[in-house]
């Protein structure tokens, strides 16, 4: 199947689970409704215990039970971990948030990679996912079933949104992890999340975007999405080629700058404020709290607007008000007239008032410096792109907005009222039609070690002779080059040859072969040992029972078009997809 996609054949819903670093949800569609409103797309909304409010999404937290069993998932992890603090219960338990952030956006990923929980307890972080995406996909279940509608595991095929930027051995993680949660290899695909945003907003009618005057959004033929998650923003340029077809021309580039970033930011600000080790205090013993306060931050800092200097209100609790008087010996309005801090003021009953010029320099605008830094460099790359599209949870800030739009200067920017949702509705989407994406720019220059004729201007170092012959060895086979546009369903393939028949090497006639796969940023690579070029995985080919022949001859092809690499083997047996390893 080209790209990785998954076949519809034989599904009656295609389900979307969007695991986000800060909050995560599903949504669904069956495939009878598509085909007569492709936007009949059903969100699943979530509350807690204590709270009344509905939301589309749920922290992304789990808390487990003493004896590392599934607990609860989400507000009611949140909740039932707040109580167990608060009553000094909570020290049995494994509480873990943010697992996103911490496990996948790292360099080299490891099957036995572990995260700590709240207290510093390890655990699997493929168990920890895994159990969150049984726990959706149980919840989607229970959900038909109350409905009196009754599917079967094979009946539904999965999309899992993963972010743009992210590695080939981050997405093999969290396959592996659908896998380890119930769902077959075969019934579930990866999709990138601005190219799934792209494809909802692309369905979406006129009098469903911002700011879209006389201008015909849907007419626009090269679009920049910028993706504002909890953990990351993407950048990617989509072509529109035709309704049912749609090229990624830019290789995705972004970087660290979400909602949980600028919230740290205010964390870090009420730590400066009040003493780490009184936050600290304040987090461990009254963390309910603690939880509404930053609760409250997350909502107020969407009101800020551009140009409009308002004061936004904060109500301390009285909790962390009280425990910090009687540490200075003096009173919160006296405390803050000390440290002069402008563009902050205190009254009276623990309240305070934030400009919202000071929450827009000091938490928003030093973390999305860099990233806006990306968007300029995309922008002056490709100079016809007519449309920007502003998705994920920050694209509901204005201000935020109002920041794009200044660096865009005259391309319009374009946000769906339901930013927020725009990219499970769009792998939903992606789903029902995953070949609408005919082609993606490779992100990385990807190769092979070789050696080949030595010739004039080739490395000296790299020089070896061989039965008369004389080689260069370490030389990069480039299958693909970074930035290359790569059609869906292209293949690059290398010819492979190995003999056994010297006395040292018969016994490996029954142990894999395996050849590294090479990566660089740079489109012109020569050598493995060039700077930038790094081992970035393996592909495997098994060994027969009876072991490879004396003389063994095959070819390998690589697919790249889609969100996976696709690797598969051709010799006289025949042909069979063979397994490429990313993680160490």
């Amino acid at each position: 199947m080209a790209g990785g996609a998954s076949s519809l054949d034989g599904k009656l819903l295609v389900a979307a689970i969007d695991f986000g670093t800060a909050y995560s949800g599903y949504a669904f569609s069956f495939r009878s409704d598509y085909r007569l409103d492709p936007l009949k797309i059903e969100v699943n909304h979530w509350t807690g215990n204590a709270s009344q409010t509905m939301s589309p999404k749920a922290p992304s937290s789990v808390l487990l039970n003493p004896d590392k069993t599934f607990k609860s998932f989400g507000y009611t992890a949140e909740e039932e971990y707040s109580s167990l603090v608060e009553n000094g219960q909570h020290q049995e338990w494994y509480f873990f948030t943010k697992i996103k952030m911490r496990l996948l956006y790292k360099e080299k990923i490891s099957r036995t990679d572990i995260i700590e929980d709240e207290c510093g307890k390890p655990m699997l972080g493929l168990t920890i996912l895994s159990m969150i995406i049984r726990y959706l996909k149980n919840d989607l279940f229970k959900k038909l079933e109350q409905r009196g509608t009754s599917l079967r595991d094979q009946d539904i095929l999965w999309v899992v949104t993963v972010p743009a930027i992210w590695s080939d051995a981050a997405k093999q993680f969290t396959k592996e992890a659908t896998k380890e949660a119930g769902i077959k290899s075969d019934d579930v695909m990866l999709v990138y999340e601005p190219e799934a945003a792209a494809l909802y907003c692309r369905f979406q009618n006129m009098q469903n975007i911002f700011n879209a005057e006389k201008e015909s959004y849907l007419s626009k033929k090269k679009m920049l999405v910028f993706d504002m998650g909890g953990g990351t923003t993407d950048i990617s340029v989509i072509e529109i080629k035709s309704e049912k077809e749609i090229h990624i021309v830019e290789r995705a580039c972004g970087g660290a700058f979400g909602g949980v970033f600028i919230n740290n930011k205010f964390i870090l600000w009420l730590e400066e404020v009040f003493g780490k080790d009184m936050i600290k205090e304040f987090k461990k013993k009254h963390r309910s709290d603690f939880m509404l306060l930053i609760e409250n931050f997350e909502t107020k800092k969407r009101l800020i607007k551009p140009g409009d200097d308002t004061k936004l209100c904060f109500q301390i609790p009285h909790s962390l008000k009280t425990s910090s008087e009687r540490r200075w010996g003096c009173s919160l309005e006296e405390h803050f007239i000390k440290m002069d801090i402008v563009g902050v003021q205190v009254h009276k009953r623990g309240k305070i008032f934030i400009m919202s010029s000071f929450l827009l320099n000091n938490f928003f605008l030093p973390i999305a410096k860099d990233i806006f830094e990306k968007l300029r460099f995309v922008l002056s790359k490709h100079e016809d792109i007519d449309s920007v599209l502003a998705v994920g949870g920050l694209a509901q800030s204005s201000a935020l907005v109002s920041e794009i739009r200044n660096y865009v200067k005259d391309i319009p920017v374009y946000v769906p009222f339901d930013s927020a949702l725009a990219v499970v509705s769009g792998a939903v989407l992606y789903g029902h039609g995953n070949n609408i994406i005919k082609a993606r720019a490779c992100p990385y220059s990807y190769g092979i070690q070789t050696m080949r004729p030595f010739i004039k201007g080739d490395d000296e170092t790299k020089k070896v002779v061989q039965e008369g012959e004389t080689w260069c060895k370490q030389c990069f086979r480039a299958l693909y080059k970074a930035g290359d546009l790569v059609k869906l369903g292209d293949v690059s393939s290398y010819d492979l040859e190995e003999s056994f028949e010297d006395e040292n090497r018969k016994h490996k006639r029954f142990l894999p072969i395996r050849c590294v796969l090479f990566i660089s940023n740079d489109k012109d690579v020569r050598y493995v040992t060039d700077k930038g070029c790094t081992e970035h995985g393996t592909i495997e080919i098994e060994a027969p029972e009876d072991g490879f022949p004396v003389h063994y001859e095959c070819t390998v092809e690589l697919e790249f078009a889609g969100t996976e690499i696709i690797a598969r083997l051709n010799d006289k047996k025949g042909a069979k997809t063979i397994r490429l390893e990313f993680m160490t």
